[in-house]
Formats: C-alpha cells, structure tokens, sequence
C-alpha cells in the first residue's frame, strides 16, 4: 500500500498517514504540479478483497465527482496504485470532525449549531441539485475547517453509501440488517430509510442533518436505546422528542416548530426539499437575531 516518499502515477508524492480505519487509510500529499497540499484516500489490500467495499468506494467517487459545492469535500482527481488499487485524491482540509468536537463539549450553543447546519443544508441542495443522495449524514461526517478565525465552514465527507438519483435500483440496497451494524448510523437515520434505503429520496438527508443538529444542540440524540434494531424501532413508532422535553427547558417556539418538521416521522410531514429547509432556517435564524444577549448560551428560557 501507500508509503511516505510514493509517487502516484507521476501527479502526487505521498507525505504522511492522516487516518487509518477498518478498510482504508487517507494520507497527506504534494501535488507535484505546484506544491498544493491533497488529501489521499485508498483501500487497505484486505478491502480491495471485498467486492461491497470496493463498490461503495466507485460509488463515493462517481458521486463526488458530480457535486461542487464548498460545503462538499471537493473530489480533484482519482488514479490507481501500483498495485492496482484506485484511490482517490481530495481537497485537504483543516480542522476537525463534528463529532470530535462534540465528543470534547457534549453540547454546542445555537449560533454554532445554526451556522453548521446552514452550510451542511446548502452541501445537501448542491447534492440534490447534483442527482446524489447523501444518506449516511452524522457528525462524522461533517468537518469544520477555520476554527477559532471566526469563518467557520461545515463540509460534508463520504459519500460511500450516497445514491446517484438516475440511477435507482431496487434491488442490491442497504437494510436494516446489512446497512451498518453500530446505533450511531441508525441514530441518525430517517425512518423511512431504517425500512429500507432503496426508496428514499433527499428528504432522508433532511432527516439526517436535523438529526445531527438536535444532538449538538441538547447532548442527546432523538432516539436512543442499547442496539441498532431498538433504535430502529423506536424512530418507527415514535414521533421524535422536542428540545424542551430532552433537556428540561423551554426553547423559542420557532425552533420548535422547526426541528419537529425536519424531524417529523413521515416524509411527506418534512420540508419537500434542502432549498425549503435551507430557506426556512434562514427565514428563524433571522427572526431569532442569532443569540439575543439574553439568551446568549443556548437560546433556552426565551419567549
């Protein structure tokens, strides 16, 4: 596999390992053009043996090459190892994941949540816009890059199980028993998807950016339980909770209102697209004044 020192198909000479997981490493690297620093992503030898994997890493590549957005990591190039393996080369970014941040401070104030989701709503519509479905949005991946300068910027990361609109299948989809083992995907999931992902249009992505938000909003996720299908079965059964009854306080009626729509249990009940979502949190960010000094923690114990 990759080695500091490597050079990709004469275009890039590899740096340092930034991330390994189960399945793949991303490393650092010089574009050797003019010096600009990228980000590298490949395979790991024993996932190139895995045809799902190997798939769902053609899929990230062909979605992301159709989306530009700043708020979409964006795809620069793709090319193959000298063993064969095909990786893909992205802009580097710096700063940190959502979820390190919220694995640092259990709960983050309005502003902070707002402006994030803002930009992961405009990332979604550029998307959309694009023909891809997201569908696997949580605080993993989201990256906030500009921390501390006052010019924050949320960027949504991996498209590996994202959906490429024309061209829907019915058939070879992620379940409820295949899609992911772990609560956390689950968690963030929209109901509609946790039956079945081969139907789900951009209003499941909607569901999962709200659902993000409402955890970094209250510490607590809308729907929590000891295993994937307890979750599962929760958000089929259950409207989801509202910021007051998770956190003991009263919140402004508006975000209420607006949460409890992007969060509703059918699909029909939400915003019909990313556009409407996105123009609909403008329209109560505006309203509220972002954080009134009275309310300059979290926006609680407002009329």
């Amino acid at each position: 596999m990759l080695s500091a020192g490597d050079r990709l198909i004469d275009r890039y000479r590899v740096l340092e390992l930034l991330g390994r997981g189960g399945m793949g490493e991303v490393w650092s690297a010089q574009r050797l053009a003019d010096g600009h620093r990228v980000a590298i992503k490949v395979l790991l030898e024993k996932a190139l043996r895995r045809r799902d994997i190997v798939k769902r890493f053609e899929r990230e590549a062909e979605a992301a090459s159709r989306i530009r957005s700043p708020h979409v990591c964006a795809l620069l190039d793709t090319g193959l190892t000298r063993d064969g393996a095909m990786f893909l080369v992205f802009e580097l970014l710096r700063g940190e994941s959502l979820a390190d941040r919220l694995r640092r401070e259990s709960f983050l104030p309005f502003d902070e949540v707002a402006a994030m989701l803002l930009d992961v709503l405009r990332g979604i519509a550029d998307a959309h816009e694009a023909s891809v479905l997201h569908r696997d949005l949580k605080p993993g991946n989201i990256f906030v890059t500009g921390a501390g300068s006052g010019e924050e910027r949320s960027v949504i990361l991996d498209f590996g199980v994202s959906k490429l609109i024309d061209h829907v299948r019915t058939v070879d989809e992620p379940s409820l028993t295949a899609f992911d083992g772990t609560v956390g995907s689950f968690a963030y999931m929209a109901p509609e998807q946790v039956r079945g992902a081969a139907r789900v249009d951009g209003r499941a992505d909607i569901y999962g950016a709200g659902a993000v938000a409402f955890r970094a909003l209250t510490g607590r996720l809308p729907f929590e339980g000891i295993s994937a299908r307890m979750v599962a079965s929760l958000k089929l059964e259950r409207n989801a909770p509202s910021l007051g009854t998770v956190t003991g306080c009263r919140w402004p009626r508006l975000i209420e209102e607006f949460f409890a729509r992007v969060l509703a249990r059918a699909a029909e009940d939400r915003f019909s697209s990313a556009a409407e979502a996105l123009d609909a949190l403008g329209r109560l960010v505006e309203a509220i004044g972002w954080v009134r000094s009275r309310c300059a923690h979290r926006l609680r114990d407002v009329d």
